[in-house]
């Protein structure tokens, strides 16, 4: 009976009474040295010239390159080489130490391939099929460099990488790399990542990172962490608005960070700035304000937004709440409206102060004040008054009712809801309201003043309100409103 062969390291199996005489030498050649080599040769192969594949030699029972323990690639190569070994199972060292800087592509024959960069080596092993790399949790290292590519855990005194990628833990005294992508944890006393980086957490003391940075958890006390944005979405704090030395014309912004309207990005004023209404905008302080294509009229309302400019955040005026002529024919790429004014009948911006988000109108213009004569029973009106026009806010009111009897009341509301209202018998009785509490009293009296601090308006500026009593008149003076200025998003 012939010898046979096995099929991974190709070891001779001798046939039952075959070499007799030379058997001793067959086990030492064609057994025990192959599997010395499988175990431990590290075979040198030149790949200069070959082109785009190489495939290693293989023997039945001698010596080959396929049954070494590490392959060692090098030589000048000026393109990716395929490399191809047998398509058995097989553990393998591999090194690609060729000059060039291109990478080897290990594979089975008729299988599929595994990368080797180029100055890397790695542990890697074939089913016959496919070609699976071995380093999928590293400890005890003191130092791992060049490419990590994609590992379950990382444990090393130094981390000198162009790529990490970890999916539950990486840990380092030094962590030094151009790109990093991490599930769970991250700890190191240094840590410096640059471009497209995701943390899942990260513990360690100090951290630098370039380009964009997405972290979960971080754990410490943030003295190292630079260039993070603190503005959270539809954040704004600061720009407080007043009239400035010309108070017809000029607004005064005072310095303050928000989000702009979209949150892609933050606006930020460093110091105070004054925009003039009655000229065209051109950037800085002391400057124009009035958007171009934007007239500047008697009995107006113009919003006041924060813009990002070319040369940082400035403010401008436009009749448009969102900003559209500033960003249509100026400079502005994103805005935040911060605030509105409104002009009387010579077109002077009509003096107010601000806290918060809360405006007060420094005057009782005649602007101010609606009224309403011999008001019917039982109707709803809808009523322009002096605040902001196409935004929501708060209008602060007097209201002050003539000519009222003992089963007259009134209710004031936002006219985005619809509230129906009874009329109430008997004298001294509190009277129902959304926001707004008045008292049906007991006889006639020619005038009373009630107080309303907040009465929702709609983007038309106005508020609604009901009657129950015949020929009553009512005066709405505003005091002011609150606006939020989109920080309810």
């Amino acid at each position: 009976m012939s010898s046979t062969y096995t099929t991974r390291l190709r070891l001779e199996k001798q046939g039952s009474g075959e070499n007799a005489s030379t058997w001793g030498t067959k086990l030492n050649d064609a057994v025990i040295d192959l599997v010395d080599s499988a175990v431990g040769a590290i075979t040198s192969i030149d790949l200069s010239g070959v082109g785009t594949a190489f495939t290693v030699s293989t023997a039945d029972g001698a010596l080959d390159q396929a049954r070494s323990a590490v392959l060692y690639f090098h030589g000048s190569v000026s393109t990716a080489v395929s490399i191809t070994v047998p398509a058995v199972e097989k553990v393998y060292i591999l090194g690609n130490l060729t000059s060039g800087g291109h990478a080897l592509m290990l594979k089975p024959a008729g299988g599929t391939q595994g990368t080797i960069p180029a100055g890397q080596s790695t542990l890697i092993y074939t089913d016959g099929t496919t070609v699976k790399n071995l380093f999928t949790s590293i400890t005890g290292m003191s130092q791992v460099g060049a490419s990590l590519g994609s590992f379950t855990s990382v444990v090393a005194t130094d981390i000198n990488a162009n790529t990490v990628g970890v999916s539950v833990s990486l840990s380092a005294t030094n962590i030094k790399g151009a790109t990093g992508s991490f599930t769970t944890k991250v700890s190191a006393a240094a840590l410096e990542i640059s471009g497209v980086t995701s943390l899942g957490a990260l513990r360690g003391t100090t951290a630098t990172f370039s380009g964009a940075v997405s972290v979960s958890t971080i754990a410490g006390d943030g003295s190292s962490l630079t260039g993070l944005s603190a503005v959270p979405d539809n954040y704004l704090t600061g720009m407080i608005l007043s009239n400035d030395s010309d108070s017809d014309h000029d607004i005064s912004i005072k310095v303050g960070i928000t989000k702009n309207s979209t949150n892609a990005s933050d606006l930020e004023l460093t110091s105070a700035i004054v925009k003039q209404i009655d000229a065209t905008w051109a950037n800085g302080s002391a400057a124009g304000g009035l958007a171009s294509g934007v007239t500047l009229s008697a009995n107006t309302w113009y919003h006041l937004h924060a813009i990002a400019v070319t040369a940082g955040t400035d403010a401008g005026f436009d009749t448009s709440s969102v900003a559209a002529n500033l960003i249509a024919n100026n400079d502005a790429s994103a805005y935040r409206r911060i605030g509105s004014v409104f002009t009387d009948s010579s077109s002077n911006i009509i003096p107010f102060s601000q806290i918060g988000d809360e405006f007060l109108w420094n005057t009782n213009s005649s602007a101010l004040v609606i009224s309403k004569n011999n008001i019917t029973v039982d109707t709803t009106f809808a009523v322009t008054i002096a605040t902001p026009l196409s935004v929501t806010t708060w209008a602060m009111l007097n209201i002050d009712l003539n000519d009222i009897g003992n089963t007259d009341g009134i209710l004031v509301h936002s006219p985005d809801v619809s509230i129906g209202i009874g009329v109430p018998s008997g004298a001294d009785t509190a009277y129902p309201a959304q926001s707004f509490s008045g008292k049906i009293n007991s006889g006639s009296y020619t005038g009373g003043t009630f107080y309303a601090s907040r009465i929702r308006t709609d983007t038309q500026s106005r508020i609604s309100y009901s009657v129950v009593g015949a020929g009553t008149d009512a005066s709405f003076a505003t005091l002011g409103w609150v606006d939020t200025r989109g920080k309810d998003g």
